[in-house]
């Protein structure tokens, strides 16, 4: 039975990462093989998870927010289903998550607060990945307003605000055309990310949280702010003896922001500390860099 066990455990797995691999590319297919899959989980925790992704998948990817519905609410018939509180409860917040994307008005209705708070910042998320940028900062500060209200430190709520705004200032950093609206409400899902990821998270999610405010910042034309962010980010790699990877990205910030304030000696500083760390990456790792690294390989204007 132990055996059993072990090869179902490592089935699972192995499914989940072939899915979050491909999905990107093929969520369609995705979609299919999760549909397929639905006694593939074991208990209410390997539950959990499959129904995180399928939301992620049949929402932000493909808009199928009905079929995604229809999905997890199948899940309730699977063994892995157990009745229990915290399935029951990651089930109804991702389902809600998905009509209110929809545009279902009362899809919130039957949430405890903060549950209401994890479902509006997860569709804020998925709406800012379909580019319904008024409708995805709609739903995350009213998410925020929950969290305001109050929500248990131990909630899942904290941190699905943390990757809702994340996720939404992402999205937001890279649109060319902002409103001053998408520009301070880029400002204030960053924040809001860092401020729920030191509830939520390690100092690894704080150290990003403080990288991500520092872009925003730098896209919203405030250096300054940016710098400031940048140097936590820095400061939070140094006390936790962190690897080159988390450090470059702290070195490039900073040389970005510093070349935004036209301290020029300051940027080719930090862009020299930056390409050393570049050098000492994995080769794997050097394409999740490529981005930062060509955004600071040009030296300082007049140098």
């Amino acid at each position: 039975m132990a055996a059993n066990l072990e090869n179902s455990s490592s089935s699972f797995d192995a499914f989940m990462e072939s899915a979050w691999t491909a999905h990107g590319e093929r969520p369609d297919d995705v979609a299919a093989q999760l549909a397929d899959a639905l006694t593939l989980p074991q208990d209410a925790a390997q539950l959990q998870r499959f129904a995180s992704l399928a939301t992620h998948v049949y929402g932000e990817h493909l808009a199928r927010w009905r079929d995604g519905v229809v999905l997890l609410d199948r899940l309730r018939t699977t063994p892995a289903f157990d009745g229990g509180g915290d399935a029951m409860r990651a089930l109804d917040c991702h389902v809600a998550t998905l009509r209110h994307a929809a545009g279902d008005a009362d899809a919130l209705d039957a949430l405890a607060r903060d549950d209401r708070a994890a479902a509006l910042a997860a569709a804020a998320s998925a709406l800012a990945g379909r580019q319904a940028f008024e409708r995805a900062i709609d739903a995350y500060a009213a998410a925020c307003a929950l969290a305001a209200a109050g929500i248990p430190k131990d909630s899942p709520a904290n941190r699905a605000l943390a990757v809702g705004g994340n996720n939404l200032a992402t999205a937001l950093e890279e649109k060319r055309d902002r409103t001053p609206r998408e520009t301070q409400a880029m400002l204030d899902a960053a924040q809001s990310a860092l401020v729920h990821w030191r509830i939520a998270g390690t100092w690894v999610q704080e150290m990003w949280a403080h990288y991500r405010l520092a872009r925003s910042r730098l896209c919203a034309g405030d250096a300054q702010g940016a710098i400031d962010s940048a140097v936590h980010c820095i400061a939070l790699c140094d006390t936790n003896h962190a690897p080159p990877f988390e450090f470059f990205f702290g070195y490039a910030a900073l040389a970005l922001a510093r070349r935004a304030a036209a301290e020029n000696a300051a940027f080719e500083d930090a862009r020299t500390r930056a390409l050393a760390l570049y050098e000492s990456l994995a080769d794997d790792e050097r394409p999740l860099a490529a981005a930062d690294l060509a955004a600071i390989e040009s030296p300082a204007p007049g140098t």
